[in-house]
């Protein structure tokens, strides 16, 4: 029972003992795992456990009394965690730690703790309490989403890598054929030009690759025809093949050109590609009208 004494409402041991009672069992009825530590104790121990930290651990109540919960870490020691547990308990402040612990039956679960003082009037630190949440399986969820993000990125790696050295290898290729060549994209600009192309042409990277094929030079690609022909490239997959053009090129002169263009066949990001091949032929071509003249006359004499 209740009483008034000296003007102070007192409380009878009888309903300190009802409400602890019912503290108690509102403790053990919580799904999380909750601990209290006496800190004016050696060692801090363990000094009340309700019954969800018994089944989060495996341990019964008696064998956790009197332990620092440490024991929960077994040799699992080196864990960055404990630092900062043991810095807050030597400053007395509140912490959160996700920590590896392990069952009396050696079975690792992660342990997500909220540990919070409780001071005295004269604001020293009596007690710790711990409450202890079991996320193992969104720990694992997390580790197993970080091993798939590093499988993933050790693979982007890896084709970046061939996709590189395939580039390297291709481009070797491209840079020793004597013969000029350029790459368009869907909408006929020059993506790259090969060393022969700048050579045969007399021009710089700068004048050629981002520019439009038909603005090249003083237009000598401008050809109505051959747009048509380039324009079905992509939707047909028909190629050009051996078309002639007869110029007055800028910087090289007069000279006759046989172009062949066709459809690269990649995907992903080369996939819609016109690779178009130009073969200076001027003097082929007046070799063979000279031969044909040639055997015209001598045909003639005899």
């Amino acid at each position: 029972m209740n009483s008034l004494i000296n003007g102070e409402f007192q409380v009878s041991n009888d309903t300190l003992s009802e409400d602890f009672s019912l503290l108690t069992h509102a403790l053990d009825a919580a799904i999380t795992g909750i601990i209290l530590t006496d800190n004016r104790l050696p060692d801090n121990p363990i000094i009340y456990c309700n019954k969800a930290f018994e089944r989060m651990c495996g341990y019964s109540r008696q064998e956790i009394i009197g332990h620092n919960c440490r024991f929960l870490q077994n040799e699992d020691r080196n864990q960055a965690e404990r630092e900062t547990l043991r810095q807050a308990i030597i400053t007395g402040n509140n912490c959160v730690v996700n920590i590896r612990n392990y069952k009396k039956d050696g079975t690792l679960f992660y342990n997500e703790l909220y540990m919070s003082p409780i001071k005295d009037k004269s604001g020293d630190v009596t007690y710790f309490i711990g409450v202890q949440n079991d996320v193992t399986l969104r720990k694992q969820a997390e580790l197993e989403l970080i091993r798939q993000q590093e499988i993933m990125e050790k693979r982007v790696i890896e084709r970046t890598k061939s996709l590189k050295e395939s580039e390297d290898y291709l481009s070797s290729i491209v840079q020793t054929v004597r013969e000029s060549l350029i790459v368009l994209n869907p909408d006929f600009k020059v993506l790259s030009a090969n060393d022969h192309f700048l050579k045969t042409f007399k021009v710089t990277r700068g004048d050629t690759e981002g520019k439009l094929l038909y603005d090249l030079g003083n237009g000598q690609w401008d050809i109505p025809a051959l747009k048509e022909l380039l324009e079905n490239i992509l939707p047909s997959n028909n190629p050009v093949e051996e078309f002639e053009v007869e110029h007055d090129f800028p910087h090289i002169g007069k000279k006759l050109m046989l172009l062949n263009a066709h459809r690269i066949e990649l995907e992903g990001q080369y996939k819609d590609r016109i690779l178009i091949a130009i073969e200076d032929i001027t003097d082929r071509r007046e070799i063979e009208r000279r031969k044909d003249d040639f055997l015209s006359i001598a045909s003639h004499e005899l």
